[in-house]
């Protein structure tokens, strides 16, 4: 496994009680089970909710849930906004 920086910001700072954390994870779908494993259902459904990036790159622009990590990559998780 591959060690990450994690990204917190929002409402995920709230849930998670921390604005970064560093864990091990092969794709973003294994970081979001170690999302849920460490700080609960709520917060997995939050980061879900929110755009994901990796490197500063949306993960939709990528491979999605299955994109690939690497050793010192960064996910960040950012709120969706929207105005008019």
């Amino acid at each position: 496994m591959n060690k990450i920086l994690i990204k917190y910001r929002g409402q995920l700072t709230s849930l998670t009680g921390m604005q970064e954390e560093s864990l091990e994870a092969d794709n973003v779908k294994s970081v979001l089970k170690s999302i849920r494993q460490r700080h609960g259902r709520e917060a997995e459904k939050t980061a879900r909710a929110m755009l994901i990036a990796l490197n500063g790159e949306s993960i939709l622009l990528l491979k999605h849930y299955k994109t690939v990590l690497k050793d010192g990559d960064i996910i960040s998780f950012f709120p969706l906004c929207a105005g008019g």
